[in-house]
């Protein structure tokens, strides 16, 4: 569940789904989105760059427990 905040995005319906191999979210949006070629490349690099940020730590901790595992060898 999401941190309770004021909703920025009346109307969107949001799916996300987090596995131990996965994590994808969509979302639905209440209008089109009338955008060009270029907005929506923009746009996938803007989620692809937020869900980095989001799953950064996982990759660092994952990181360290194989470093360890490496040096507990």
């Amino acid at each position: 569940m999401a941190n309770s905040t004021k909703c920025l995005t009346d109307g969107a319906i949001y799916k996300t789904a987090v596995t131990n191999m996965r994590v994808s979210a969509t979302v639905e949006l209440p209008f089109a989105l009338e955008i060009t070629e270029q907005e929506a490349e923009i746009l996938e690099t803007l989620l692809h760059n937020q869900l980095e940020t989001i799953l950064r730590p996982y990759f660092i901790l994952n990181e360290v427990k194989k470093q360890l595992i490496t040096k507990n060898r």
